[in-house]
């Protein structure tokens, strides 16, 4: 056996379980089925709400749990309980909404699982959403008339994403969302800002899941490729950055596996929770 005594083990899907055709590798998958059968919980943690999830990953057998929307929420699949929440209030939503409302943006808020775009937003994709993900948008939202309506309507909110087709506004609001403080602010496209409560990250919700479950924050494990899944790795007992994660990232990680098309997910899973 290995020296690690991993027994929780939290997935990002884009870039990190998922290959460049959007796949999960049958060697991915064998290795994620053999984890749980030898004990250990293998589940997605992503910025991806409930509904964005693949089925393929949570309808393998064993996975019981997933870590949704940045780590705002942690789902019982068998369920469907949120067993932590860690949202934002919808006062906090409709100042950022107002204060970033100059800049031209895609505003889009999740709450109870579920991604909510404004339809003439979502019917336009194809000029805003990044790298052949418009058809991905359109599946994990639903559509409104009026962001703004919808927002009064709700108590809560998972987290809000912003989608922009000019860098100078991203920044812009990036500046303005940290100057109103309280956020976490990530991005896992080039284009977009993801904007959570300063509670909500990946790593804070694996932790928070283990100790639940009993278990150590030496006994989780994480992989990742991108900026929202810096904290997770930097905050688990051992993080695995992908080959194809930039150069930061895999520098501030604990070790570093193969890229997404070279099943990096399954040889991390091999090597540190099935000691091979």
């Amino acid at each position: 056996m290995s020296g690690y005594n991993i027994k929780l083990v939290g997935l990002d899907i884009d870039g990190t379980l998922l290959n460049t055709k959007n796949q999960i590798s049958p060697r991915n998958h064998a290795a994620i089925r053999a984890a749980i059968d030898a004990g250990c919980r293998v589940i997605p943690a992503t910025g991806r709400p409930l509904r964005g999830v693949l089925p393929e990953f949570i309808q393998i057998p064993g996975v019981d749990y997933a870590v949704t929307a940045n780590g705002a929420t942690v789902v019982r699949l068998s369920d469907g309980e949120f067993v932590i929440k860690n949202w934002l209030s919808r006062q906090r939503i409709q100042q950022l909404y107002q204060a970033t409302e100059g800049l031209w943006r895609v505003f889009d808020v999740f709450t109870g699982g579920s991604g909510y775009s404004e339809k003439k937003n979502l019917d336009a994709a194809e000029e805003w959403a990044p790298r052949n993900m418009a058809f991905y948008m359109r599946l994990s939202r639903q559509a409104v008339e009026s962001m703004p309506e919808f927002i009064a309507s709700q108590e809560g909110f998972e987290k809000c994403t912003m989608f922009f087709t000019n860098e100078e506004n991203r920044q812009r609001a990036r500046q303005i969302a940290q100057e109103m403080g309280g956020f976490s602010i990530v991005s896992s496209e080039a284009n977009n800002l993801e904007i959570s409560d300063e509670g909500a990250t990946k790593g804070l919700a694996l932790l928070e899941l283990g100790r639940m479950l009993g278990l150590e924050k030496s006994q989780v494990m994480a992989c990742g490729d991108s900026e929202n899944d810096l904290p997770m790795l930097e905050t688990v007992g051992l993080g695995v950055a992908m080959g194809n994660a930039p150069r930061a990232i895999q520098e501030k990680a604990a070790a570093v596996t193969a890229t997404n098309d070279e099943d990096g997910v399954a040889l991390a899973l091999e090597k540190y929770v099935l000691g091979r």
